[in-house]
């Protein structure tokens, strides 16, 4: 055995120890959410009794307004435990990301630049919009406050594929194509110690007062509850990398677009208005269509594709339109 078979062998087992331990974690935490959960839920539902019977009353509106705030906490609790209830939609993530960030750039102060970069066909994952916006809403947060003296968060999208070499990573990474979201920052950076608790719920650097540390620890569980992995890689005075990895999903749709490219789909620049209300179809085409050049315009109904030609009826060359749809028909519109 050379000396990198027993690196690789150290590093397979220190993945294992972690994942085993947040497991556990995770087991514990869900166990005692659920149980104030249910509590928290009698004094809510007591309060909201009283207060209808009672007089307007301060102590019993803040008794009310302390019980919600522990409700909202055992809320990410379960999110980090992996027992919130996902919506599971088709999702472009290189968009979705994009636009996203419209957002939370404003979160982020002057001193702090954000860069993006993705593949444009980088794929299709099958994820919780609302719990993929509060895990890069995690993950930002998490670079700013690193970046206290300003610096630069480069953000990228990129089709990935992991395996069994992947392992000293992600101890039970299941092979086969992810979409992975990596967020770098050139902030203070980590050290061996803090590194391997930064996932733990309630550990954080900061100070008293300043957050709740359950950030990171939501982030990793609402990963992992999408089947993909969340890992960190940092040094101190170097800054921190995040890199989530979400599973890329072959759906039939998806399939016979892409057989259709392979077949040589001819490529082009011009503008595309696409009009579809199967949520899968849609993405799949929008996604083979840019991937080839297209720039393209997507209405989900017949009505907001009308509105979207009059919108940008200057720029398209082509309307491509289911028939059967609701509100109004592609022959209607």
């Amino acid at each position: 055995m050379t000396a990198e078979d027993v690196a690789a062998q150290l590093a397979r087992e220190r993945a294992l120890k972690q994942a085993e331990k947040m497991e556990t974690i995770g087991r514990l935490t869900g166990a005692i959410a659920q149980q104030f959960n249910e509590l928290l839920g009698a004094i809510l539902a007591r309060t909201a009794a009283l207060a209808r019977s009672l007089p307007p009353n301060r102590d019993l509106d803040e008794l009310k307004d302390t019980a919600q705030r522990g409700a909202e906490l055992v809320q990410r609790l379960l999110g980090f435990s992996r027992h919130r209830v996902l919506d599971l939609q088709p999702l472009i993530l290189t968009e979705f990301v994009r636009e996203a960030l419209d957002t939370l750039r404003r979160q982020l102060p002057a001193n702090i630049e954000v860069q993006f970069e993705a593949d444009e066909d980088a794929g299709v994952v099958e994820a919780d919009p609302a719990a993929v916006k509060q895990i890069l809403l995690h993950l930002v947060t998490n670079a700013r406050d690193a970046m206290r003296q300003g610096g630069t968060l480069h953000v990228e999208v990129r089709r990935a594929r992991l395996g069994a070499a992947d392992r000293p990573l992600h101890a039970w990474v299941e092979p086969g194509s992810y979409v992975s979201v990596a967020l770098s920052d050139t902030g203070v950076g980590m050290d061996a110690q803090t590194l391997a608790r930064v996932f733990e719920p309630f550990f954080t650097t900061k100070p008293v007062g300043v957050g709740t540390g359950l950030g990171m620890a939501m982030a990793y569980g609402l990963v992992k509850q999408h089947r993909g992995y969340l890992h960190l890689y940092s040094e101190v005075g170097q800054g921190t990398t995040a890199k989530a990895y979400f599973p890329a999903v072959r759906d039939r749709g998806m399939s016979e677009l892409e057989a259709a490219a392979d077949e040589g789909l001819p490529g082009g620049t011009e503008t595309i208005l696409l009009v579809e209300d199967d949520q899968t179809m849609r993405l799949a085409a929008q996604q083979l269509l840019s991937k080839v050049g297209y720039r393209v315009v997507t209405a989900v109904d017949g009505q907001q594709g009308l509105d979207a030609f009059r919108a940008h009826r200057a720029d398209l060359q082509l309307v491509i339109t289911d028939v059967v749809m609701p509100k109004l028909s592609g022959f209607d519109m």
